[in-house]
This record gives structure tokens, C-alpha cells and sequence, in this order.
């Protein structure tokens, strides 16, 4: 089996939990950071950290964008520039333009960029995926999606008309699986709610909440929260009906869907993390195994929506979407 060269650009959370699953998946990785934790993060995996970008992308198979999102773009024009495969953590870029850059660039020189959006490799999300592109829930989908996480990052910020604080990062989870399972949207309508106080050791300090008109007909609410207290640190939820029966996931059961209706049927849940899903399944890839669930288009998709929530919430109007192909 190849051994992949990976650079891992970041040492926070989501780096440490990628590092683990190259790891896991047989990869060997260099670490780079711009604060003091590359070092320490390195010495408890033993692998190496190196001090700079350019170090970092010398000789590697891949690069596994870590960092915040602000980074995003310039690190990843950095590397389709040295021919570096990309893996990036969600979300692509911090705008349309960055994402559609990215993306366009990546194609142009044959670089394979695979985005980091690990709620596809949840399996209940995957079953949902395999049920509804079945037909077994049948006609007039729809589907409510819930997120709600404890809030530890400070360079996502608190919501503006530029940033869109959680409508452009934790919502881009549900934007994502809503695109996956009903295709094209045409139509967002989003809400936004800042420094809600409720009681501890819950207390919300962001809600988002958008609407999503799908092209083919399925409607989808996404409703993210982040949480003031740090338990439980993640919670994800989902509700979809149609005409042929109704399924139903909450991470805080234990480990089962719940449906109903003749189609629906009752699933269980198991598998492994979904972020060692998704290393491996990207790593497969980059040694010439199949593609994986998700590409580039569907990274710059994501972003697409979000950014819309964020000026739908501003603007307080619905934003119109293109249908791919149209004029």
C-alpha cells in the first residue's frame, strides 16, 4: 500500500482529530502552525513539525487544511501552485469568490481537492441519503436538520453582514446534507439570533435558522445553535417525511434511526467515527481508489447557500439561487 505524505496545516481540535485518522489510515504527516501547539501536537503522534508553509507542501502527496477559515484560500492556492492534492476542512473559503477560485484553479491544474465535511460520513446521514435516492420515502420531502455545539472557536466570531458568523460555518452542516439528499436549491430564507441567554448550563449564544426551496420540489429547515456550556460538546438531529413514511435521528439515542411507514422501516446506526470515514475514504482516493462522496462543486455549493443565508438574514428577504445549467 502507498504511503501518503501528508501536511497537516493546523494543531487545534479538528487537526487532532484528522492527525489521528491519517494516522489510523497509514499516512505520514508534518505538521505545520502559526502558533507555539504544531510541536506538543506532533511529539504525542510522533510525526514531525516543520516551520513553514513551504516546508510543509515540500514533497507532500496532500495537504490537510486545518486552520481557520480565513486561511483557507491562501493556503490552498499555495498548494494547487506546488501540485499538492488539498483536503479542507468545511468550509471551503470564507466567500463564494475564495470557494469558486479554489475550486477553478484546482481543476485547471489537475490538483484533486476533496472537502472535509464530515456529517456525510455519519451513517445515519448516509442511510437517510440511501433512502430518500431510493424512493422509499417517497414524494413531497420534508426535512428539518439540527445542530447544536459548544462554541470554542473565536476566529468564527459573532454574526455580520460580512462574516455571517454561524449561517456561514456550524449551519454549513445541515446546508450540506439538505444539498446532498434533495439536490439543487433554489430559494433561501434565513434568520439570524445573537447573545440569547437561557438557563446553564445550556445557554445559546447564536441561533441561525434558514429555509431551503429545493429545485426539486423537497422543502428543508437547518436550525444550528451555538451552546455557552460545553456539554454535550456536538448535537445533531434530523426529521424527514414524505408521502411513503417518516425517518427520524438524534445523536443522543442510542446509536438508532427511527422510522415509520410501510418504506421507512427502523435501521440501526454503527460504524465507525465519521471523521476516520471520511481520511480514509479520501485517502483511498489520493492512491488512485474511488472517489469520494463528496468533490469540489459540492464544497462550492455549500458555500453558495450559506453565503445567500447570511444576506438573506441581513437584508431580511429571500434570496433567489440559479439552477445549474440555467441562463
Amino acid at each position: 500500500m502507498q504511503q501518503l505524505d501528508v501536511a497537516l496545516i493546523g494543531a487545534g481540535l479538528i487537526a487532532r482529530i484528522h492527525l489521528e485518522a491519517w494516522v489510523d489510515a497509514g499516512a505520514s504527516v508534518r505538521i505545520y502552525s502559526t502558533d507555539d501547539r504544531a510541536a506538543d501536537l506532533a511529539r504525542e503522534f510522533g510525526v514531525k513539525a516543520v516551520g513553514s508553509l513551504e516546508a510543509a507542501l515540500d514533497g507532500a502527496d496532500a495537504v490537510d487544511i486545518c486552520a481557520p477559515t480565513g486561511s483557507h484560500h491562501a493556503i490552498a492556492m499555495a498548494a494547487i501552485a506546488a501540485g499538492v492534492d488539498v483536503v479542507c476542512e468545511k468550509p471551503l473559503a470564507a466567500s463564494t469568490a475564495e470557494a469558486e477560485e479554489i475550486v477553478d484553479a484546482a481543476e485547471q491544474a489537475g490538483v484533486r481537492l476533496y472537502p472535509a465535511h464530515d456529517i456525510r460520513f455519519v451513517s445515519a446521514y448516509a442511510r437517510l441519503h440511501d433512502l430518500v435516492a431510493a424512493g422509499r420515502l417517497g414524494a413531497g420531502a420534508v426535512a428539518r436538520f439540527t445542530v447544536a455545539a459548544y462554541h470554542p472557536r473565536p476566529w468564527t466570531g459573532h454574526a455580520s453582514a460580512q462574516s455571517g458568523g454561524i449561517l456561514t460555518d456550524q449551519m454549513m452542516h445541515g446546508v450540506d446534507i439538505a444539498y446532498w439528499i434533495f439536490g439543487d436549491v433554489v430559494r433561501v430564507y434565513a434568520q439570524y439570533q445573537g447573545e440569547i441567554a437561557a438557563p446553564a448550563p445550556q445557554g445559546a449564544v447564536a441561533v441561525g435558522t434558514v429555509v431551503l426551496t429545493h429545485a426539486s420540489g423537497a422543502l428543508s429547515q437547518i436550525v444550528s445553535r451555538w451552546t455557552a456550556a460545553p456539554q454535550p460538546p456536538v448535537r445533531v438531529t434530523y426529521h424527514v417525511s414524505g408521502t411513503g413514511g417518516t425517518v427520524q435521528y438524534d445523536s443522543e439515542w442510542p446509536q438508532e434511526i427511527q422510522g415509520y411507514g410501510p418504506k421507512a422501516g427502523n435501521f440501526a446506526h454503527f460504524g465507525e467515527t465519521p471523521f476516520s470515514s471520511e481520511i480514509r475514504e479520501f485517502a483511498q482516493a489520493l492512491r488512485g481508489g474511488p472517489e469520494p462522496r463528496l468533490g469540489p462543486r459540492d464544497a462550492l455549493a455549500a458555500v453558495r447557500i450559506t453565503q445567500a443565508a447570511a444576506e438573506s438574514a441581513w437584508t431580511g428577504r429571500a434570496v433567489e439561487l440559479p439552477v445549474k445549467g440555467a441562463a
